[in-house]
């Protein structure tokens, strides 16, 4: 069984990296997407279970060249969708197009749901399509067609606790990719002197204590006949046995009320709040004892056009509490273009990432290795 995990635009690395600490050396990133060969249904509980970055996990069914309708029916006919798909099973397709022949996404869906039904059909006769829901995608890249299965539902960077709204959420799979980025360790001190409802302090504080982001919520393929319940129950059962417990030194400050009230309620449904201290206080005034740390923010953008000195300033104003704190590592992830000449500063290392469809930087701002113990 081959798997292949969708990644932002300029993570896959993240996500090879990941991968890798649970197991799995050989791998390889094609078009946004890490493949992930000679897998079982245990795999895809695992990865769904454990992944921090990845978008989803899918199962490949079939790969064929099409530039037809004909092609692209007789392919998708070809896969035994009845191995995987019990009678009552409800069936979506969704496609994706690039610089291919067939590009009209209204026609592949309903011709690729023609041919799923007709196999189906010789099995079992009449679909009611009133149970489990088994996700389709057609993707056809230069005219080769993928049939990927996802089997994750609603998207990895639901974790489960973050169940109220504030202004331009940084997502949990953005913001786990970031922390990896970074030098910290869960004996530094973290902080996010933007911390809005608090993304990255909980995920930094459920990274540091080793507690699976898909623990507490449900997946499509739990629901499917063909996997049944033990791939889930082994996936769980690691997921008890890694967790530890250790002494954290994380805080997130934010000048909005709100921001902090619903951060506290976040870690407090992320099961860490024993662990993350949120204050309200001005990114300015952000002052420390410890002399060596890692702080990773993602500033405001700025929704307005009057908004854009505001950035600007905050980019000065960050530029001198880093000199402030001359030991400490600072990130930060801005869609402003000259982020580095108001801070003051050229970045020791600059990628592309794109954050709700906005393309960013994630500057990086280093300080003196911390001496060895």
């Amino acid at each position: 069984m081959k798997l292949l995990v969708p990644s932002a635009y300029g993570l896959e690395a993240v996500v090879k990296r990941q991968l890798l600490l649970l197991g799995y050396p050989n791998t390889r990133a094609i078009n946004g997407r890490v493949a992930v060969e000679d897998c079982t249904w245990t795999d895809v509980a695992r990865l769904n279970m454990f992944l921090r970055s990845g978008e989803r996990v899918l199962v490949q069914l079939a790969e064929f060249p099409a530039e037809t309708f004909d092609q692209l029916f007789d392919g998708v006919a070809s896969v035994d969708w009845a191995e995987i798909v019990d009678a009552n099973g409800r069936v979506v397709v969704v496609t994706k197009s690039v610089q291919s022949t067939l590009t009209a996404h209204h026609a592949i869906q309903s011709i690729g749901k023609k041919a799923i039904v007709t196999v189906l059909q010789k099995k079992y006769g009449i679909l009611p399509e009133d149970g489990a829901t088994y996700k389709v995608e057609l993707d056809i890249t230069q005219n080769v067609v993928s049939v990927n299965l996802d089997t994750t539902g609603v998207g990895l960077h639901k974790r489960g606790y973050r169940s109220l709204n504030y202004s331009a959420p940084l997502k949990e799979t953005t913001a786990s990719a970031l922390i990896d980025l970074s030098v910290w360790n869960p004996d530094k001190m973290f902080a996010d002197i933007f911390c809005g409802s608090g993304t990255l302090p909980i995920e930094a504080a459920m990274k540091a204590l080793k507690i699976a982001p898909g623990l507490n919520r449900t997946f499509d393929f739990q629901n499917w006949q063909c996997v049944g319940e033990k791939p889930m129950q082994i996936a769980k059962q690691e997921a008890m046995d890694v967790r530890v417990e250790r002494q954290l030194n994380i805080v997130g400050g934010d000048i909005n009320p709100k921001a902090i009230d619903i951060a506290n309620f976040h870690a407090k449904r992320a099961g860490v709040d024993k662990y993350v201290k949120f204050n309200l206080r001005d990114a300015r005034e952000f002052v420390t004892k410890q002399k060596y740390g890692v702080n990773i923010s993602n500033p405001p953008y700025g929704e307005r056009l009057g908004d854009l000195e505001e950035v600007k300033q905050t980019a000065k104003d960050m530029g001198e509490l880093y000199r402030s704190l001359d030991k400490w590592n600072f990130y930060f992830l801005s869609p402003l273009q000259d982020f580095e000449r108001h801070f003051g500063r050229r970045a020791d290392k600059k990628r592309f990432v794109f954050n709700a469809d906005i393309k960013c930087s994630f500057y990086t701002f280093n300080g003196p290795k911390p001496p060895k113990a």
